[in-house]
């Protein structure tokens, strides 16, 4: 992936306790990049453990007469999570430092995944 690719988020995101991955279907990281607190780049563990997870999230919703699925939120030890559609299989995955308010998540996961949209037209 390109440096164009991994600071695809950047302006979104600063210099907080947040980052954000846009993932194809197959766990592909297409943009962004992760960067745990050792300092280690765990994208590609990251893509290949969530990038099912838009798939699946349709298959579950085929099940129950709600419609799609807009955004799957987790509060974990490690991170939060949050995670939406961004058109085809593709998702997009906001994480964030736990002491991060879930709701400051959400609205960055909304902002990022209007910009995984716009990151795609400019490098079509």
């Amino acid at each position: 992936m390109d440096e164009r690719a991994q600071f695809a988020f950047a302006e979104i995101i600063g210099d907080g306790e947040q980052t954000v991955l846009l993932l194809d279907a197959g766990g592909g990281v297409t943009a962004g990049m992760y960067i745990d607190s050792a300092g280690r780049d765990v994208s590609a563990e990251v893509g290949a453990a969530l990038g099912a997870i838009g798939a699946e999230a349709s298959r579950a919703m085929r099940h129950l007469p709600l419609g799609g699925w807009r955004a799957i939120s987790c509060e974990c030890t490690e991170a939060n999570l949050a995670i939406a559609p961004a058109g085809g299989d593709d998702v997009v995955l906001v994480a964030a430092s736990p002491a991060v308010p879930m709701g400051f998540v959400r609205r960055l996961l909304d902002h990022a995944a209007v910009r995984a949209l716009t990151w795609r037209e400019e490098v079509a």
